[in-house]
């Protein structure tokens, strides 16, 4: 990822993979929505563009009234976004409310982010599509890893009772349960021979 050559890109993808935010949301972002000093974004819009054509689109409310919330962002993605910031500062681009956007001020189509993903995909040695949603769904998948209460991912990825959260969520915690359970037996035979 850090190799790709379009810095926006590469912001856009690493601020999607650590919010777990759908892709419309993360590319309607505006600078007022991001709070550098609090670590917080606020999701309250996302793009809509029916024929995916660059610069046709409008901002509309987000998928659920779940939707619209606010996010924690981890200091890797604080410091993405500060580069990105300078980095079209340095080159003069057109001053733009958009987060991500060209030099024209003119924000990617989901599209496009997604045929980015994909070439991104190929490059590695994991056998699934990749598609932009794969970061939300890995997402969401590492929270359930680490433990993190059921109820928190899905206010934090805007789901209300969302059988997608909780199949990635039962699945993950499914395979640490039978961990679990292989380490409590591998003890108890142990305290058996004692």
């Amino acid at each position: 990822m850090d190799k790709h050559r379009n810095i926006m890109c590469r912001t856009l993808i690493y601020t999607i993979a650590f919010t777990s935010m759908r892709p419309g949301e993360a590319i309607a972002l505006k600078l007022e929505d991001i709070d550098l000093v609090k670590k917080i974004i606020n999701i309250n819009k996302t793009v809509y563009a029916k024929k995916s054509i660059r610069g046709d689109f409008e901002l509309t409310s987000p998928k659920t009234f779940g939707s619209v919330r606010s996010v924690d962002i981890d200091d890797i993605v604080v410091e993405k976004l500060k580069q990105l910031y300078q980095w079209r500062e340095d080159r003069e681009w057109i001053k733009s409310d958009f987060v991500f956007c060209d030099k024209e001020g003119i924000p990617p189509t989901v599209k496009m982010l997604n045929q980015t993903v994909r070439r991104l995909g190929a490059l590695t040695d994991i056998n699934k599509q990749f598609r932009t949603y794969i970061l939300r769904h890995t997402h969401i998948s590492l929270l359930a890893e680490a433990g993190v209460d059921l109820n928190f991912i899905m206010n934090r990825v805007g789901h209300k009772n969302s059988e997608t959260t909780t199949k990635i969520y039962l699945h993950v915690t499914f395979g640490t349960r039978a961990n679990a359970s292989e380490k409590m037996h591998a003890k108890f035979t142990e305290l058996l021979k004692e």
